[in-house]
């Protein structure tokens, strides 16, 4: 298919409101898509100046001069009458040569002709040209750069499916937004597709083309500055001297000289020379001081001879959340003498990337009678978690709060909460979890150093608080978190999946369930039960049949691990039809209270008040959740049929975030302008409570009634100004909310809408 055009709604608005009138001067940097902009525009001429004809009088003018006067006057004349009453689409007009950028100057000064034109920013324009914008014959705007989301979904399109995050992410850095550079890297990567989603496997894609381009902005440098720029590309920041020479190519920032663009230094380490590239690497090393930066130099030039110097890389790695990094550094220490030590760190990197056979096969390798405890610890978590074998795990000796934490997830709270102390910061997060999930939690979550010795394991601490706000009902403070923590997850690794699969649920939660199931789909197989249960929820509460997603998941459920049942349960509910009562009535035997309140405010979600609203009144007075209120209240509400108190109901749900609970409520409500505004909120969620009151927002229903009159895709955006990717988004949703799938039922649908409304 050809090259999308997205992403420039209010600029096209203009080109076309521009050929109604005088006309439009579209500036901007090269590669931004200026012509692309143009080529959108239906015109009776389009002329194209180039360099090399720019030395030629009306050059560009030649299909239009005559054949047998060749005197300049009646050249002029013959395009001046060619031109005249025409619209004229000329691109590079920078490039133009006097005469015909003075013809072009009169054919817009008299309102000859109008004339649209593309220019390249900082190029130096025949005067005439300039005089078009600068005396106000002619508006002109800049063209910028796309932004993430336009790249996305020009990327999308090509593709014919969902971006993972991470690649959207690189190669909108990449190429900056500009179109021809995220042209070339989409036909020279190399895509590879999981679950739907698609992911750049490899490096940032070079194709000849983009290689000659940026070639051609770094021919000009001279020897030693071309020096600089390779140091730069293996190294920035660099604390470097340059001349001026460099202008354009390097940007000064706080922290050093860095390359003012990243596929700078993609082409640079590419086309450096083997022999140079080792050379550069090891004279960086010896310049740093980041254990980090050099262990990877070293690494890299094949002089890593410091096993000790590796090993502080790989845990600063796994500290910032790079373990694939850290998995290479401690592989690498290993192999040259780290012994033990390096052995220890592989593992735990291996029990966090959710490789548990792998990592208790490393443990097992270099285990001793003396291990420290800490090291025992971390086995038996990989041994009891990762690996089910949770009799052997409870024989080894660990440190008390690890064998709570077993505890603690194999649903044996009081066993566990009877071996911490709430002076201790790391037990007292494990008592935060017990009591959150008993409904006793008060807060505040006790801040925990630290511990390098056990690798990533402060990833353990995140988990655990946000699992103490969420599960309290603090759904704004517990998304901060997993967001963050997904963010700083650069890499692609099991990590980044578990955090995505997290911040899906809370996505979940706050009525983003496009936003939900993306985030899951992008996931890799980490964690795949829980991902699964999140996914079949997502996929029910969407309106979707999401009963094989939750067969999958029941074949997975995990031994022991009392903590995921309520997700369990959720999405046997949601998805497979389960009674919410049995749920609760299995979690509240377990005195998991803050799981029992969730489970009955499903059934009052589904219509089953009047049969929990009691039980809900005992957990608000006798658990601490902050949402169990509510849960009582909705109940209450919905049990008297008290239209004021649902409004009130609705209005704390969307304070505290819970934007779906907060729709359910406003619908049930009667108040259907509240129940829209907080609909168009919840991403196509389709629930029995939004059955009856699922409105279109104003756009859909514009697009709606133009598509019900007959009109194409391409035919609607044209009429509103859109991408006719934003029509198929539109129509997309409008179809799942009103439950049809053809024009012909549209119009059937608006037309009984419109008679009840009149």
């Amino acid at each position: 298919m050809g090259w999308p055009f997205v992403g420039r709604d209010a600029e096209l608005a203009a080109v076309r409101r521009a050929v109604r009138g005088a006309g439009l001067i579209v500036a901007g940097p090269a590669g931004v898509g200026k012509t692309r902009l143009l080529d959108e525009v239906t015109c009776e001429v389009r002329l194209r100046a180039t360099a090399a004809m720019s030395e030629i009088p009306l050059g560009v003018m030649a299909p239009f001069l005559p054949l047998a006067d060749l005197s300049p006057l009646a050249m002029l004349t013959a395009a001046r009458t060619a031109l005249r009453g025409r619209v004229v689409v000329v691109d590079d007009v920078h490039l133009l040569d006097d005469a015909s950028a003075g013809l072009l100057h009169q054919l817009v000064h008299h309102r000859e002709a109008v004339v649209v034109a593309t220019l390249r920013s900082g190029e130096r324009a025949p005067e005439p040209v300039v005089a078009l914008w600068k005396d106000e014959l002619l508006p002109r705007i800049e063209l910028g750069p796309l932004g993430r989301t336009a790249v996305v979904e020009v990327l999308e399109t090509v593709l014919g499916g969902v971006l993972d995050s991470v690649t959207a992410d690189r190669l909108w850095t990449a190429s900056a937004g500009n179109m021809l550079l995220l042209r070339e890297m989409h036909f020279a990567a190399q895509w590879v597709t999981h679950g739907g989603v698609w992911s750049l496997d490899g490096p940032l894609p070079l194709s000849p083309r983009l290689v000659e381009l940026i070639e051609a902005h770094l021919a000009a440098v001279p020897a030693e500055e071309r020096r600089v720029l390779e140091l730069l590309a293996f190294g920035e920041p660099l604390d470097l001297a340059a001349s001026e020479a460099l202008d354009g190519l390097v940007t000064v920032t706080d922290d050093g000289l860095r390359l003012a663009h990243p596929l700078y230094g993609e082409v640079l380490r590419a086309q450096c020379p083997p022999l140079r590239k080792r050379n550069h690497q090891r004279h960086l090393a010896s310049l740093l001081d980041d254990p980090l930066r050099v262990a990877v130099l070293r690494l890299d030039s094949g002089t890593a001879d410091d096993p000790a110097l590796l090993l502080t890389a790989a845990n600063i790695a796994s500290a910032t959340g790079g373990v694939v990094l850290a998995e290479r550094l401690a592989r690498a220490a290993w192999s040259i003498g780290g012994g033990v030590q390096a052995a220890r760190l592989l593992a735990f990197v291996l029990l966090f990337t959710d490789r548990p056979e792998e990592a208790e096969e490393v443990f097992a390798m270099v285990a001793t009678d003396d291990d420290p405890i800490e090291v025992r610890t971390m086995r038996a978590m990989n041994l009891g978690w990762g690996l089910g074998r949770s009799d052997e795990a409870a024989e080894m000796d660990v440190m008390p709060a690890a064998r709570a934490v077993l505890l603690f997830f194999a649903g044996k709270y009081d066993e566990a909460r009877a071996l911490l102390s709430e002076s201790d910061p790391a037990e007292a997060s494990i008592l935060a979890m017990i009591d959150v999930v008993q409904g006793q939690y008060t807060g505040p979550f006790p801040v925990v150093p630290p511990k390098p010795e056990v690798g990533p394991g402060a990833e353990m601490n995140e988990f655990s608080e946000v699992f103490v706000h969420f599960l309290h009902g603090d759904l704004a403070r517990a998304e901060r978190l997993a967001v963050r923590a997904l963010r700083e997850k650069a890499e692609w690794d099991s990590m980044r999946s578990v955090w995505g699969v997290s911040c899906a649920g809370l996505a979940r939660a706050g009525g983003r369930l496009l936003e939900a199931r993306r985030l899951l789909r992008e996931s890799r197989p980490a964690q795949p039960f829980v991902r699964l249960c999140e996914l079949a929820q997502v996929e029910a509460l969407l309106g979707n049949d999401a009963r094989e997603v939750l067969a999958e998941a029941e074949k997975l459920v995990p031994q022991g691990m009392r903590v995921y049942r309520h997700g369990l349960w959720a999405a046997r509910i949601w998805a497979g039809g389960a009674s919410p009562l049995d749920g609760a009535a299995e979690v509240r035997a377990h005195g998991e209270f803050a799981a029992e309140a969730l489970l009955l405010h499903d059934a009052v979600r589904l219509g089953r008040a009047a049969e929990v609203v009691e039980r809900l009144r005992e957990l608000a007075s006798s658990t601490t959740g902050l949402l169990v209120p509510v849960f009582a209240a909705h109940a209450e509400a919905l049990v008297r049929n008290d239209s004021a108190e649902l409004e009130a109901v609705a209005a704390r749900f969307e304070e505290a975030g819970f934007m779906l609970f907060a729709a359910e409520a406003a619908a049930e409500s009667g108040n259907r302008a509240l129940a829209g505004r907080l609909i168009a909120l919840c991403e196509g969620a389709r629930t029995p409570a939004l059955a009856t009151l699922t409105p279109l927002t104003p756009r859909e229903r514009e697009v709606a009634v133009l598509a019900a009159r007959g009109l194409t895709n391409k035919e609607i955006a044209s009429s509103l100004v859109i991408s006719v990717r934003t029509v198929d988004n539109h129509l997309s949703n409008t179809y799942a909310k009103l439950g049809i799938t053809t024009r012909g039922e549209l119009a059937l649908v608006l037309t009984d809408d419109a008679g009840a409304r009149g």
